[in-house]
């Protein structure tokens, strides 16, 4: 019985987080620093020595990587038919919001500065929602070709051969979801472009490639939660790695306008403390109390019985 009322809870829990409210006019909230940041991989330093020319990139420097998710958009965009009015409107923007909501909230440990810490999960964890989608893109030739060189800080890989051995479901998976992107700009033509065929075309092969970043990098930084401030922390950013499968079922839109509306809703704008179990996380909306209660609280134990039932509940557009 405790099971099902909790079960049915969650899943109203979850209705609801994929039905934010809307936020007024689409607001267009861009990542902390997006205008400042290069926007191609020539605008990167240039390291010229007498073997070689090389754009240097070092990927736990915040502008650096946030620049290789502004590649992405400003590469992807003109490949998104739905994209026409605002690049705001291409579904790889969850991935640089995210970044930019753990800019905000020190989960990357930056303390004030630019430089991202290798002892934060956070930023461990996004190094593969980062890098590879980048590599990958770089693999298939949808980014112009540049002699470039990533700056490689322990194991963390930093060329395709290194991550496809590393993370290979995922770069697979994301090489997968840019050629079937330039494959549908091809041949598209005159599809009317809606909602159901975003859903099938465009979000179905992403979320694909966003799982697979996540269980890659799950296993790949388990050692980084020890080093959370606190056990809230590490329960949150658990119940968020494996809610996100859930999440994943349902093909949410994650262009930036859904993606900002969810965020504003329900992420906290801080690291959690032990002390917010005893004070009921009292300074965060309501919206957001009520994620984080489901998120702390949540069965691991339960989650492939309710990851049968929820595939069941979103197998079909409808449903959806």
């Amino acid at each position: 019985m405790y099971l099902l009322i909790f079960l049915i809870r969650f899943l109203l829990f979850i209705s609801i987080h994929i039905n934010a409210i809307t936020i007024c006019n689409n607001e267009i909230d861009y990542p902390p620093l997006w205008q400042n940041v290069p926007s191609s991989l020539t605008e990167y330093p240039l390291v010229n020595n007498a073997t070689s020319q090389y754009r240097l990139i070092d990927p736990w420097f915040y502008p650096h990587r946030l620049g290789l998710y502004k590649i992405l958009i400003n590469m992807t965009t003109p490949l998104m038919p739905f994209c026409s009015l605002s690049n705001a409107s291409n579904i790889l923007f969850a991935l640089p919001s995210q970044f930019g909501w753990q800019y905000n909230s020190n989960r990357l440990f930056t303390n004030g500065t630019l430089n991202m810490s290798l002892n934060s999960w956070w930023a461990a964890a996004n190094y593969y929602l980062s890098i590879i989608p980048f590599l990958a893109a770089i693999d298939v030739g949808l980014i112009p070709q540049e002699s470039f060189h990533i700056i490689q800080h322990e194991n963390f890989c930093s060329n395709s051969i290194e991550c496809l051995h590393q993370a290979p479901k995922s770069m697979k998976q994301w090489q997968i979801f840019f050629i079937h992107l330039q494959h549908l700009h091809k041949n598209i033509n005159d599809t009317i472009i809606d909602n159901r065929i975003i859903d099938s075309l465009y979000l179905r092969p992403l979320w694909l490639a966003y799982k697979a970043s996540i269980d890659d990098a799950s296993s790949l930084v388990e050692s980084k939660k020890t080093l959370l401030p606190s056990n809230l922390e590490r329960l949150f950013c658990s119940g968020w790695a494996r809610l996100l499968n859930l999440i994943a079922m349902t093909r949410k839109n994650t262009n930036l306008y859904e993606t900002i509306k969810n965020q504003h809703a329900f992420l906290p704008y801080r690291m959690l403390l032990d002390s917010d179990r005893l004070t009921h996380f009292n300074d965060f909306p309501e919206s957001v109390k009520k994620s984080l209660e489901c998120v702390v609280s949540f069965r691991f134990d339960w989650l492939s019985y309710i990851e049968k039932i929820w595939k069941k509940l979103t197998c079909n557009y409808e449903a959806r």
